[in-house]
């Protein structure tokens, strides 16, 4: 019995080994890769260091859509807890370890986690053909018939696992397209298009002063006025994006609001550790020990430098201005920014720069094998499915999840 994975990531090579250990014949897998080689965003990961999970798994770390996403996600989190995820990687002599709840190799290093899998793929002797572009894929007489651009292959069994990254499955991409190939072999399928998540959001003002700058600060999101999300902790600015983990965290809620053709703004509060009484307070009290002094005198140390300046420059305040010389209602504007700096959100990072993304193929379109329903022997794993998590090794629990129940299904 032949089986094909499209994808030579962290769901493809997990499906390989899973099919094996249930029983597959190596010499039967061949793993499909667009790329000249394995793993790309495996190493990417972490900062480098892959971030391979999470010591706290609940259902509310993740995002999926209806009554078959939410039954999806607990059989997810019944059949492969954080204790099966160690003992995993422990099979492949990876010992994991956890920092604030985050899982990474001991060795600190991605290229651990990539090595490992690899090396037990190819002791086992699994066909890896690179730079293998999907162009399309069908069924024919009970067959499944992968197409590159100069080859054809056939199989018994298809692991889908190749994700939106670039020369993959993609709609926009130069590649297959999902929604076309995949509906074709199924009545039932649905699909949402995808948008990049965990990436930083572009916003619509001038930030090139502040680049670079790092502050413990808090996001919320709103579209219409409605919360559609808020998180805190280190935020970033580049030349034109909002940025960090509170950022990531609301991202995919601005992509798929944007999609809608709905306006999108965020609201930072540069000092969440204070009520605006409190700052006001103490802003106050300095100003009253110190009339003589300058603005950005008066607010040194509160936040980055940088960042005070942009602050009193929007509330119309000079640095030259004296702070006994400034009337009350510019010092109020001031304590505002503080803590309510609006942006106009216009976009979110573009693909290749987002951790993963939301959208894919229904929940609803795969029976509980992961298999296409009405297309046995099709499987959907990892990001090309409609459910995607938070920063934290979430996605990549996705990934090797999927992969395993994927594989496991395919061997039988």
């Amino acid at each position: 019995m032949k089986i094909s994975i499209i994808g030579c990531g962290a769901s493809g090579m997990t499906a390989a080994i899973s099919a094996i250990r249930n029983g597959a014949d190596p010499s039967d897998i061949t793993i499909f890769e667009a790329s000249d080689r394995p793993g790309r965003k495996i190493l990417a990961t972490g900062n480098g260091r892959c971030n391979l999970g999470n010591e706290y798994l609940e259902a509310s770390c993740f995002y999926t859509y209806g009554k078959q996403g939410k039954d999806l996600l607990g059989r997810l989190l019944s059949e492969f807890d954080t204790d099966d995820l160690k003992a995993f990687f422990r099979s492949l002599d990876i010992i994991t370890v956890s920092k604030n709840g985050y899982l990474y190799p001991r060795s600190m290093q991605a290229s651990s986690v990539l090595n490992a899998l690899m090396t037990e793929i190819n002791d086992a002797g699994v066909g890896i053909v690179y730079s293998a572009l999907i162009n399309s894929i069908c069924k024919k007489d009970g067959r499944f018939v992968l197409k590159t651009a100069d080859s054809c292959y056939e199989a018994d069994r298809v692991i889908v696992s190749s994700g939106f990254g670039s020369g993959g499955f993609d709609v926009k991409a130069e590649g297959m397209d999902i929604k076309r190939d995949l509906s074709m072999m199924s009545d039932s399928f649905e699909y949402r298009t995808p948008v990049p998540a965990l990436c930083g959001l572009v916003v619509s003002e001038d930030i090139t002063s502040i680049a670079g700058v790092r502050t413990k600060g808090g996001i919320s999101l709103f579209s219409y006025e409605e919360l559609l999300g808020c998180d805190e902790g280190e935020l970033q600015f580049t030349k034109e994006c909002i940025s960090g983990i509170p950022v990531f965290q609301v991202s995919r809620q601005a992509a798929h609001a944007l999609k809608a053709g709905q306006p999108v703004s965020a609201e930072l509060d540069l000092i969440p550790e204070m009520t605006e009484d409190e700052l006001r307070t103490e802003i106050y009290d300095r100003i009253k020990a110190h009339p003589s002094r300058k603005i950005y005198e008066i607010l040194n140390g509160l936040i980055n430098d940088k960042l005070i300046k942009y602050i009193y420059l929007g509330a119309g305040i000079s640095g030259r201005d004296k702070v006994l010389d400034l009337p009350s209602e510019k010092i109020d504007m001031l304590i505002l920014l503080f803590k309510h700096l609006l942006f106009e959100i216009t976009g979110t990072e573009k693909q290749d720069k987002a951790q993963t993304m939301s959208g894919g193929v229904s929940i609803s379109s795969v029976n509980d094998d992961l298999s296409l329903k009405g297309s046995d022997g099709l499987y959907i794993t990892g990001e090309l499915l409609d459910i995607d998590g938070k920063c934290g090794g979430y996605n990549l629990y996705l990934a090797w999840a999927t992969g395993l129940i994927a594989g496991r299904s395919a061997a039988k």
